[in-house]
């Protein structure tokens, strides 16, 4: 399900999206299992794959190291293991299309959320219109429930109860969505935002702040300021606002770009390598449609300044264009490549299915699950959704981009551009790769604002 594209500009101005995710089988919530220390720890590789595994369980709010190998799920359909049948030594070949390894209830609980979050979009993207509405998230502590806020006030109760009912009906139950009464809207903060960006650039000194996102659960800003930074001058700039904030260091903001290579030209698709005109190196997020016109876009800051020249991903991929949303105040650092012909609506998902067929968009919720197709890793990268209204200064440009989702999956140099899904499926897209913040956390755009800025839609199968 599409935002519509009535309400996405207004949303844009406000430096907020509304969250829409696909749907999914609502089935029972998760229980208990055994140790996760019996599955492949004989392997280095293996160990790898279940500490990356263990840290989403965490973030998901599932128990870390509590996955009996007789319940371990394979990758693809839910079907758990039998228990005769002895856990595979490769711990790669058990990860759930949401990064990690899971039981089959802690699988259906992921589709339980999924089709929560996606049968209640219609209601929430009418709160979003509100000046008072303050986000909303899965409360992963709690079992996943769906927590809505509201600043000073609540809707109408048959506003509420329509959102509740609707959530029933997709499988979950009335206890699973919560109203939250909050002091601060989602608007506030983001005036707030732009408060701390517009300090920054009045400083005399270099840039001081990395990012700002909107911190839902907490009600608050998180900022992340560049070492040596003085953190009581951003908190005077922001008192008169009286809105809390939580600072921390970061290590400073980075767009991701290197020289490295990949192959993939033909047909042209989404989640491979690129070499920019300059040589440098990025990765293509998704293909889209432009009129009649085929194309594909990758991060704004890849060759920012630079309108022309051939695209390669071993041989030609496409043109550059002068289609860039990336300059100070926009929501998106993003740009369009041209591609003559041969396109498909496909994402290279990993080495074994290059051809993966996109089947729509959602921009997610805090809580929800968003995963990286990036060039420097044969499978994608998994995280959580932290933030759906943040903003960073891109080291690119120096301008500071706003309405960004945040997400602790992990990415390497040559990955900016790269595509965001819903998980490691990669049929529901969510947004373009546009760099760290410093603080262990990817930024990305929405996919929704190539409509907005003129690139497009996303092509799907």
């Amino acid at each position: 399900m599409r935002i519509r594209s009535v309400v996405l500009p207004a949303l844009a101005a406000a430096g907020m999206l509304i969250p829409v995710a696909h749907p999914a089988t609502a089935v029972p919530a998760p229980t208990g299992a055994a140790d996760l220390a019996a599955v492949g720890r004989a392997d280095t590789a293996d160990a790898d794959v279940i500490a990356e595994s263990e840290r989403l369980r965490r973030e998901f709010g599932f128990e870390a190291g509590a996955v009996a190998p007789a319940s371990v799920m394979r990758t693809g359909p839910a079907s758990a293991v039998p228990a005769s049948e002895s856990v595979s030594e490769d711990a790669a070949s058990l990860v759930n299309e949401w990064g990690f390894i899971g039981t089959a209830a802690e699988t259906a609980e992921m589709q339980r959320r999924d089709a929560l979050t996606a049968a209640v979009e219609p209601v929430v993207q009418k709160f979003g219109e509100e000046k008072n509405f303050a986000g909303q998230f899965l409360d992963t502590e709690h079992g996943g429930r769906l927590v809505v806020q509201f600043a000073d006030a609540l809707p109408a109760k048959d506003a509420r109860d329509d959102l509740t009912a609707k959530a029933v009906s997709a499988g979950s139950s009335a206890a699973d969505v919560e109203f939250r009464v909050v002091q601060r809207s989602s608007q506030e903060l983001t005036d707030a935002m732009k408060a701390v960006w517009e300090w920054d650039d009045a400083t005399p000194d270099t840039a001081s702040v990395a990012s700002v996102e909107e911190d839902v659960q907490a009600n608050r800003l998180n900022v992340a300021l560049t070492l040596g930074t003085d953190p009581a001058a951003v908190r005077e700039a922001l008192g008169t606002l009286g809105v809390p904030t939580h600072i921390t260091a970061s290590k400073g903001a980075d767009d991701l770009a290197c020289t490295s290579r990949t192959v993939c030209d033909s047909p042209r698709r989404g989640g491979v390598g690129i070499t920019m005109p300059s040589g440098g190196g990025c990765t293509v997020g998704w293909v889209v449609k432009k009129g009649s016109t085929w194309g594909a876009v990758t991060a704004g800051h890849c060759d920012w300044g630079r309108n022309s020249g051939t695209v390669k991903s071993g041989a030609a991929y496409g043109t550059l264009t002068g289609d860039n949303a990336l300059k100070s105040g926009t929501h998106a650092d993003m740009r369009f490549i041209k591609i003559a012909s041969n396109a498909k609506p496909w994402l290279y998902q990993n080495n074994s299915s290059k051809a993966r067929v996109v089947k729509n968009q959602a921009l997610g919720s805090v809580g929800s699950s968003s995963c990286l197709f990036g060039r420097n890793s044969a499978t994608p990268t998994c995280g959580k959704i932290t933030s759906t209204n943040a903003s960073r200064r891109s080291d690119t440009c120096g301008c500071v981009v706003y309405g960004q989702s945040a997400a602790t999956f992990a990415a390497k140099p040559g990955d900016s551009g790269g595509a965001v899904a819903s998980s490691a499926t990669g049929a529901t897209a969510r947004g373009i790769l546009s760099g760290a913040d410093g603080t262990g956390k990817m930024h990305y755009s929405s996919l929704a604002y190539t409509s907005v800025y003129g690139m497009g839609k996303l092509a799907t199968g």
